[in-house]
């Protein structure tokens, strides 16, 4: 169970903050940085820094909305970046109660590219800490594991970082709309990259193919209209973007292992009239 040991959501310094810690902290600190700020980047035989003036290679100036976090004893050195304010959320965690990646990039800034998903989540995870729930320490910890994920997952994809984000909103619109002429040269163009290339780069970030997610959000919508609408299944084939409906029910079958009459036969939900509904009389 992950253990929060204290926690602050949006810490505000003015532009002469900073924190110096050259043996770091007994506990896991986990930063989520809004605004600009001045970093240490941590590298062997370093010299003396001034975070101040910034008078070291080894100090980055870096963007808001980055995370970093910190395992326990590294050395710690960061602050306000030029004429900036600075504020961040933070918070230590129990080092013998959280398991990370060995390859996690301690201490280095991962940019936040949905930074709004990751300020939210804290600010339920600081507002369940200085509450008195039944099940508090579950939540927290639940809470806490999902924002260390994200922050790890955010952290694999610094090599197309722009690219995945764009891929990932493709992903969720091909879900979003199963019924649209999805065409692999189509989707390659919106992204300014090549057919052989998008096949690619989508199967090493959602180990699938775009065209594998096309059948799949088709296939998904109609086994929900199957199972929840009186529609005939040709009306169901062209809501979900099917042209011939022999294709349809071959897809279909292929997928499910049973034909989409067998399905809807099998999974209609049915709607039944309650015993103590009155009676017209």
């Amino acid at each position: 169970m992950i253990n929060i040991l204290k926690i602050g959501e949006n810490a505000t310094h003015d532009s002469t903050f900073i924190v110096d810690r050259p043996l770091g902290h007994p506990a896991y600190l986990l930063l989520l940085i809004k605004t600009p700020a001045a970093f240490f980047i941590d590298a062997a035989n370093s010299s003396e820094f001034k975070v101040r003036n910034h008078s070291t290679d080894n100090l980055l100036n870096i963007p808001k909305d980055c995370a970093v976090i910190f395992k326990p004893y590294q050395k710690h050195l960061y602050g306000a970046a030029n004429d900036y304010h600075y504020t961040d959320n933070w918070m230590h965690i129990d080092k013998a109660t959280l398991s990370m990646p060995d390859n996690f990039p301690f201490g280095n800034p991962i940019q936040l590219h949905n930074p709004d998903d990751f300020y939210n989540l804290f600010h339920l995870i600081n507002s369940e800490f200085y509450g008195s729930a039944p099940h508090k320490q579950t939540i927290l910890n639940s809470l806490t594991d999902a924002l260390i994920k994200m922050i790890t997952d955010e952290s694999k994809t610094t090599e197309f970082p722009d690219l995945y984000y764009e891929l990932a909103a493709l992903r969720e619109k091909i879900y979003s709309s199963p019924q649209n002429d999805w065409k692999i040269n189509d989707m390659a163009k919106s992204l300014n990259i090549s057919c052989g290339y998008l096949h690619y780069i989508y199967k090493h970030f959602f180990n699938t193919t775009c065209i594998a997610d096309v059948i799949e959000s088709r296939i998904q919508s109609a086994c929900e209209l199957l199972s929840s609408t009186n529609k005939t299944i040709e009306e169901i084939s062209l809501q979900c973007g099917y042209k011939n409906i022999e294709h349809f029910i071959r897809q279909f079958k292929k997928s499910q292992n049973i034909t989409p009459a067998k399905y809807r036969k099998a999974h209609i939900i049915t709607q039944r009239i309650s015993p103590y509904r009155s009676q017209r009389s």
